[in-house]
């Protein structure tokens, strides 16, 4: 897999390092047979505020994605759209209600395991790309198997002919060995998409993944997330504000006051996805 890792510092770094382990899985921690890539039931997340008074993020969400499926979540800034994609890959834990991830109950793992279990079994795309600036577009990609110590995907790729045959995917092979600074947000974005696949998880969770990008580059970017995930018959649960990107998955949902309530088929997203 290569040398060791070079010295991370700076808060930067350590939001990409935190990124590329949610990438990071046991071997063999895939969808067990039959079973949804995700499903939440009467999921509740309370904050207690600075006065001690509750604070209601999500209340009562049930969710349930099958493989190859495609939602959106829409709804106004600090709805709560970060949390519940953080609830479903178990990097915040529920007040209330239950969360399976690939078959498994997370609650019922402790801290390390549902850590490793969730880097196997959930890929992340974040608005802000967290990529390590000084690593290549390549080691970028590499960071999940890197950390893990995984050499081989089950079907018996190597990490490194994943990471190459991902960069061809997104039309980097020819940016693979520049520094992730040089890069473009749209190459940006594209090479974390490649990093959330790397691993083959069966549900791929997107955080605003067009936030930063302007059109012109968003749509290439949408579509490459669209494919490579249904080419790895991933499910595919995105929180947005952009009308058109909600508007391209097969479900889409509303959260408003703590509330998920999925919209009729033809209703136009629009309306929730910015208020």
């Amino acid at each position: 897999m290569g040398g060791p890792l070079p010295a991370i510092d700076g808060g930067g770094n350590r939001a990409a390092i935190r990124a590329a382990e949610v990438g990071v899985g046991e071997r063999g921690a895939g969808r067990a047979d039959g079973a949804p890539a995700l499903e939440m039931r009467g999921v509740s997340k309370v904050h207690r505020q600075a006065d001690g008074s509750p604070l209601t993020v999500v209340s009562g969400v049930a969710l349930a994605l099958e493989a190859g499926e495609t939602a959106a979540v829409v709804g106004r800034s600090g709805s709560g759209k970060s949390t519940l994609l953080h609830l479903a890959a178990g990097i915040e834990t529920p007040t209330a209600g239950v969360v399976r991830l690939a078959g498994r109950d997370l609650a019922a793992l402790g801290d390390r395991e549902r850590s490793r279990f969730r880097g196997r079994s959930a890929g992340l795309v974040f608005q802000s790309f967290h990529l390590i600036p000084y690593l290549t577009a390549r080691e970028n990609l590499l960071l999940p198997a890197r950390i893990a110590g995984i050499s081989r995907l089950p079907d018996g790729e190597t990490a490194e002919e994943a990471a190459d045959r991902l960069l061809a995917a997104v039309r980097l092979s020819d940016r693979a060995g520049e520094p992730a600074r040089h890069l473009s947000g749209g190459e940006m974005q594209r090479a974390a998409i490649a990093r959330a696949l790397l691993l083959r998880p069966p549900l791929v969770l997107a955080d605003e993944p067009t936030g930063n990008l302007d059109g012109a580059v968003a749509a290439p970017v949408v579509d490459l997330l669209f494919s490579m995930a249904e080419g790895q018959g991933a499910a595919l649960l995105v929180a947005t504000h952009d009308p058109g990107l909600a508007g391209s998955c097969r479900v889409r949902y509303r959260l408003d006051d703590a509330s998920l309530a999925r919209l009729p088929d033809g209703e136009d997203p629009a309306s929730g996805a910015a208020r």
